[in-house]
């Protein structure tokens, strides 16, 4: 038998019973809303009988919360019982044995979660094609099929589950499908290795309650879909760099938020002695025996002349931290307030098509004109006004919590000889991050800029275009 036919059955053997679990529960919660909402069949009407079933929010708002508590229930099943904490599953403790890389055990979990998905997908179709049949026939209908299929296609759960006439919620469709199966492979990944699940699942499933509960235009559609690919492709990358770093932790940080080897228990005691000597770590009359210097927390001369701001950043991170989940995140945010940001290029095609429509030789017809440059920017900051208050507190607070919970090290860090090293390493790192992602929206704009001014037709621009390129 083919090894990863083997790694199939080990997967599925873990997971089978959670897997027929959520299988009933997506019938049984569909039936439920239709009692809720139309009682007894019998002596309901047959007048859009589907639309009064699951109209509105209720199944979208079903089907995605199945989703996120059952993929997340068969992860666990396959991660095994966190109380396991050296091995951390029986799973895990098989997978690191066989003659597989943890990379090749990741794609084949990508591929087993993508066919999970399309199970519950035609099983949600199915279960909703079957109600409305019973209940169409309970109230004495002609026409069932014609009823079903139309009445399906007009509520917001059948349009997202069965896009006939959607493309680009065909478009969305497959890409939740492929991120959503990504994102599930991952938190398997960094399960096996005692690492902390992600919490991509819960991100990718609010996209698909936005795109599916509300009447969201095509170029915030294609921002969402935009979100979604980018940490799709965010989170392959965060797998295949983690299989790239050196394997071990000379300082046993990672323990739960990070990867460990477990196959390769070999630690120098000498780094704990020494991490454990704050003073010493963060002495500065002698750098070049430091700690700071030894791990790469000192600037050498080699590297002052590169990306300040980036190695200095690292300076004011806590000794012995992750860098590794502190430089995914602030990518993560990076790429939130760019994603969100694309709605102006969004914008901008669709007014150029009505430009290019109305253009007749060296006339334009009345109206058709480019707004303003800071009107067409509208709305288009949320995702960096986002992003900077999450690179402020979300790491400032895993600073301090890496302080005053995982090393407890806070009474230390107080008694330093340098007072201010404590806060530093707690906010400046953060500061600075949001420095960065204000210098990045900074050159976004004047990218916009340049597109608005050098791509856009003379004669579809304000006369006073120029007055208005400042916002005040």
């Amino acid at each position: 038998m083919s090894k990863y036919l083997s790694l199939v059955f080990l997967y599925n053997r873990a997971g089978s019973k959670k897997i027929l679990l959520i299988a009933s529960i997506i019938p049984l919660c569909f039936i439920a809303i239709f009692l809720v909402r139309i009682g007894n069949p019998a002596d309901a009407s047959s007048y859009m009988l589907m639309e009064r079933a699951f109209g509105g929010v209720w199944g979208v708002l079903v089907i995605v919360a199945v989703y996120l508590l059952g993929y997340s229930a068969v992860v666990n099943a396959i991660n095994g019982k966190k109380a396991l904490k050296a091995s951390h599953s029986t799973t895990g403790y098989t997978i690191r044995r066989m003659s597989i890389s943890p990379i090749s055990s990741y794609f084949v979990m990508f591929g087993y979660y993508i066919a999970i998905i399309l199970i519950f997908w035609g099983l949600a179709v199915a279960s909703l094609y079957f109600i409305g049949k019973a209940g169409l026939t309970l109230t004495g209908a002609e026409g069932i099929q014609t009823k079903i299929a139309l009445g399906l296609l007009r509520t917001k759960v059948g349009a997202a589950l069965i896009p006939m006439a959607h493309p680009i919620v065909i478009v969305f469709d497959i890409v939740v499908v492929l991120a959503m199966a990504g994102e599930c492979a991952r938190t398997c990944y960094l399960g096996w290795h005692n690492g902390s699940p992600s919490a991509g699942i819960l991100l990718i499933a609010v996209m698909m309650f936005v795109a599916w509960s509300f009447d969201l235009s095509t170029g915030f559609t294609l921002l969402v879909i935009l979100i979604t690919v980018f940490y799709a492709i965010f989170s392959v990358g965060d797998v295949i760099s983690r299989e790239k770093r050196p394997k071990g932790d000379p300082f046993r940080v990672n323990k739960y938020s990070g990867i460990i080897d477990m196959d390769s228990m070999d630690f120098d005691d000498d780094v704990f002695l020494a991490v454990n000597s704050a003073a010493d770590a963060y002495e500065a009359w002698s750098p070049e025996t430091s700690v700071l210097n030894q791990y790469g927390r000192i600037e050498s001369k080699s590297q002052k002349g590169r990306f300040g701001i980036w190695n200095r950043r690292r300076r004011f991170m806590p000794i012995g931290s992750n860098i590794e989940k502190a430089n995914f995140f602030f990518g993560l945010c990076v790429c939130v307030g760019i994603g969100e940001h694309l709605l102006f290029f969004a914008k901008y095609v669709m007014q150029m098509r009505i430009i290019s429509r109305s253009i007749k030789g060296v006339t334009i017809d009345p109206g058709a004109v480019m707004p303003y440059f800071w009107d067409m920017e509208n709305h288009t900051f949320y995702g960096y006004i986002a992003a900077i208050l999450l690179v402020i507190f979300v790491q400032a607070y895993w600073n301090y919590a890496y302080y005053n919970k995982e090393t407890k090290s806070v009474y230390v860090m107080r008694r330093l000889p340098d007072r201010k090293e404590y806060s530093r390493t707690i906010w400046v790192a953060p500061l600075m991050e949001a420095l960065i992602i204000v210098l990045i929206m900074v050159g976004n704009i004047l990218v916009d800029l340049g597109v608005y001014t050098f791509f856009t037709p003379d004669i579809a621009l304000h006369s006073d275009y120029l007055s208005h390129l400042l916002p005040f």
